[in-house]
């Protein structure tokens, strides 16, 4: 593959990835809001100077950990299409920031490799496309029509439910962390479905 085309294929993907991660993000963390009393007390705009700073911190740290396997998926895969692949060991980094390990860490990783081999198949249908000059393009180029779209989509959410089940046993189990992955999945649907209907409108 011509690898100007696949460095201009990897550049719309990853604009998409992150700002797919950021719409999610701004859907599930609540950012600050301005109350009358910051003008009637000024003294409380420090105080909202750092909720908003926490916010932006903690919208970066979510996005970054939607992003996770994503970018580690996509990496495997321009590696690949550009014959510098060497053997992915996802397990021994994963593994060296969870050192304790145990069955529910190891389940975390098992549902994570299933999403990153998902994630390789449609990284590579998309970034080995040609022309296509933004995402719409490339995804009816990659997958031909909405149906065939909407079942990977499908599949993708079926594994992303998996690995944050497992996530949700491993690391946080309880009533607040599982009203956060609630929130995810049904936006992460409804942003799904808007961005179906964009692309094949």
């Amino acid at each position: 593959m011509d690898i100007k085309e696949l460095h201009k294929n990897l550049r719309i993907v990853e604009e998409y990835e992150f700002s797919f991660a950021r719409r999610l993000g701004k859907g599930v963390i609540e950012k600050p809001k301005i109350s009358v009393w910051l003008v009637l007390l000024p003294i409380l705009f420090v105080h909202y100077a750092q909720r908003i700073r926490q916010y932006k911190t903690g919208l970066q740290q979510f996005c970054d950990g939607v992003q996770h396997t994503r970018k580690f998926a996509l990496g495997e895969t321009v590696d690949e299409l550009q014959g510098t692949a060497q053997t992915p060991d996802y397990r021994s980094s994963f593994l060296r920031g969870h050192p304790d390990g145990g069955p529910a860490v190891e389940e975390v990783l098992r549902q994570q490799l299933a999403e990153i081999a998902l994630l390789r198949d449609h990284f590579r249908r998309l970034l080995t496309t040609t022309s296509a000059d933004d995402y719409g393009v490339m995804v009816r180029k990659a997958y031909g029509t909405e149906s065939s779209y909407r079942d990977f989509l499908e599949q993708l959410e079926q594994v992303e439910e998996r690995v944050r089940l497992a996530v949700l046993q491993a690391f946080q189990p309880g009533p607040a962390a599982q009203e956060v992955e609630d929130r995810m999945t049904r936006l992460s649907k409804d942003l799904r479905e808007e961005e179906i209907r964009f692309i094949f409108r």
